[in-house]
């Protein structure tokens, strides 16, 4: 099981559905996809819990993304 983390939603396109976050820890930006998002649609300075996880090439992503 990953370990949780925090960040705050940085740029989220509505019509692509697709974004980036910013971790507490690390101030890294992570990809985000609102399919990842359980129950809401990101907004520009929501603060929230995910995991980390990999896209279908390897690279790191948010998932299982919820209002913190």
């Amino acid at each position: 099981m990953n370990k949780s983390m925090r960040g705050v939603v940085k740029w989220y396109h509505p019509g692509k559905h697709i974004g980036f976050l910013v971790t507490d820890q690390e101030n890294r930006e992570l990809f985000m996809h609102v399919n990842d998002c359980a129950g809401f649609i990101p907004e520009v300075g929501v603060v929230v819990e995910f995991e980390l996880g990999l896209d279908k090439q390897g690279r790191p992503k948010a998932i299982r993304i919820k209002r913190a």
